[in-house]
């Protein structure tokens, strides 16, 4: 599937309908107008006109300037950690930690995630800073083993956690619709909002967005 991933369309087990959106619709949404998520305010915020061409490239950019970091827990597990610097790039230790807090419970068992998703819950962090919002992103899944997701009830077949892309997280004192609609705004990746389990899923995959 090209348009839509078979995390919208292809869930095992899944008891309830899942409502598949297009990217470009999600600002009229509302579920998106109750988070009060409009794009030129949340520009500015990160530091960029609005009206700037190009200006959604230079505020995602500006979010990810400098030192990248990030501030997870999970469980009783919290870690800050800085996983790139613009003088040494990635640090193999920091990076090494960050998958471990993303490993597969289940199985104990650690993968390598991808870069690009940590971008994705660093530029988040980033920009709820901006926003005067420091919080950690807490995480309720992250990598899976095959065993593990076949166990999960409505996982995808082939869900971006499988290939460590993908992660389902919440943060404290942010109600899941800004937060899914940040991340549809900022990752250009596959984007969930699970109200029944009140988590957002985050990937890396193809832009889609999703609500059930």
């Amino acid at each position: 599937m090209s348009k839509w991933d078979s995390d919208t369309v292809e869930r095992r087990g899944a008891r309830r309908p899942v409502i598949t959106v297009e990217r470009r619709r999600l600002l009229g949404c509302a579920c998106c107008a109750a988070g009060s998520l409009l794009v030129p305010s949340l520009a500015r915020a990160a530091g960029a006109p609005a009206t700037a061409p190009g200006s959604i490239d230079n505020w995602r950019a500006r979010l990810l300037k400098g030192e990248r970091s990030l501030w997870l827990v999970r469980g009783e597990d919290q870690l800050r950690s800085t996983y790139w610097t613009p003088d040494s790039g990635y640090d193999g230790e920091a990076y090494k930690e960050i998958c471990w807090l993303l490993r597969d419970v289940q199985a104990n068992k650690s993968f390598a995630m991808s870069p690009r998703l940590l971008d994705v819950l660093c530029g988040l962090q980033n920009w709820l800073a901006f926003n005067g919002l420091r919080q950690p992103i807490h995480v309720s899944s992250g990598y899976r083993t095959f065993s593990t997701n076949w166990r999960t009830e409505g996982s995808a077949l082939n869900s971006r956690h499988l290939n460590g892309q993908a992660a389902d997280i919440t943060v404290p004192g942010v109600s899941l619709a800004r937060l899914a609609g940040m991340a549809s705004l900022f990752g250009e990746g596959g984007v969930g909002m699970y109200l029944n389990k009140n988590f957002v899923h985050v990937d890396t995959g193809n832009e889609r967005i999703w609500i059930k």
